[in-house]
C-alpha cells in the first residue's frame, strides 16, 4: 500500500470535476504508522499539493475484496489475525470522516502549513559509521528478543520475532522506535563535544530526540571508530489520561562488518539495572551487504 491509492475523493460542480483527493501510501514513510498522504489535483490532473499528515494507516481496509462477503463484513471495524499479527480491518466511514475534514479546509483555504508536505532534503551524516553503512548495507535481519525474568532474576521466557529491513536511511530517519535505535543516525549540523574517548552529542532532529537522550559514543583508542553508543531511551505510553514517558538504559555495541564498525547488538534496561545484567529487549542485527 505504500505505492498505491486507497481512495480518491472528487468535489465536482455540475458533474465537472474540481478537484481530486487521491489517498495514496507514501513509499517515503518506511515504518510509519500512518503512512499516506492526500494528494491534491487540480481539473486537469495537475498536483496541487500533497498533506502529509494523515492520520490513516493499516494493512486492511473494508473494500478489499476479502471483506466484501456476509462472513467477511463482520470483521469490518474489528480485529483479526493474519499471519501471526492481530491488525485491524480500517472501515471506510473513519477515514472518510477525516478526509472529509480536510476536503473542506482546503475548499476554505485554510489547511494549516505544518500540514502540507515539504521537500524531503537528504541529512548529512555526522560519523563515518553512517557514511559506511550506507555504502555498504543492502538488507538488515533483526531478531528482538522480549525477555522475562522470575522473582530471582532468572529467565522466565523468551519471547523473538524476526524483522527485515532494505531502507536503512528511510527506516533510521523514520520515527519507528527500532529503527531509530538499531542504527542512530545524527546530522552532521548536530552538536558534539569531545572528551577523552568519548563524544557527546545533542541531536537537533525530531526523531532521535523521540527516543534517546544523554547520547554518548564511545571510540576506539587507536583507530578512533565508534565501538558502542550509550544514552536514555525515552519509552512513549499512552492511556485514557494522555500521553506520558518513562526512560530506560540504552546501550548499542558495534562490530566490525566488512570494512566498517556498525550496531550490531542493542540492549535496553530497566533503570535501576545499573550493573546491566537483565536486558528487557535485546536485538541482534545481521547485515546483507552490497
Amino acid at each position: 500500500m505504500h505505492n498505491n491509492t486507497l481512495y480518491i475523493f472528487q468535489t465536482l460542480r455540475k458533474k465537472n470535476v474540481i478537484k481530486s483527493y487521491k489517498l495514496t501510501g507514501n513509499p517515503q514513510k518506511v515504518k510509519s504508522r500512518n503512512y499516506f498522504n492526500l494528494d491534491i489535483y487540480d481539473s486537469q490532473d495537475n498536483l496541487e499539493k500533497s498533506i502529509d499528515k494523515v492520520n490513516v494507516g493499516g494493512s486492511f481496509f473494508e473494500h478489499m475484496f476479502f471483506f466484501q462477503s456476509t462472513e467477511g463484513k463482520k470483521f469490518i471495524g474489528k480485529g483479526i489475525q493474519m499471519w501471526g499479527f492481530f491488525v485491524m480491518v480500517q472501515p471506510y466511514s473513519t477515514i472518510k470522516e477525516k478526509i472529509s475534514k480536510l476536503i473542506n479546509m482546503d475548499i476554505s483555504n485554510s489547511i494549516p502549513e505544518n500540514l502540507i508536505a515539504k521537500e524531503q532534503t537528504f541529512i548529512e551524516p555526522l560519523f563515518e559509521y553512517q557514511k559506511c553503512g550506507l555504502e555498504i548495507i543492502k538488507e538488515r535481519t533483526k531478531t528482538i528478543t522480549v525477555y522475562q525474568y522470575d522473582s530471582l532474576g532468572n529467565i522466565k521466557n523468551k519471547i523473538p520475532r524476526v524483522e527485515k529491513d532494505n531502507s536503512l536511511y528511510l527506516s533510521s530517519t523514520s520515527k519507528d522506535l527500532g529503527s531509530v535505535t538499531s542504527f542512530p543516525y545524527f546530522s552532521k549540523t548536530d552538536t558534539t563535544k569531545r572528551d577523552g574517548k568519548y563524544i557527546f552529542v545533542k541531536s537537533g532532529l525530531e526523531n532521535i530526540n523521540h527516543y534517546l537522550k544523554d547520547i554518548r559514543l564511545t571510540l576506539d583508542s587507536t583507530e578512533q571508530h565508534v565501538v558502542r553508543i550509550d544514552g536514555k531511551l525515552i519509552i512513549h505510553g499512552y492511556t485514557k489520561d494522555g500521553h506520558y514517558t518513562y526512560d530506560e538504559i540504552y546501550v548499542a555495541d558495534f562490530e566490525k562488518i566488512g570494512d566498517c564498525y556498525l550496531p550490531k547488538t542493542i540492549k535496553y534496561y530497566p533503570l535501576e539495572d545499573t550493573d546491566l545484567l537483565r536486558p528487557r529487549i535485546t536485538t541482534e542485527i545481521d547485515y546483507e551487504l552490497k
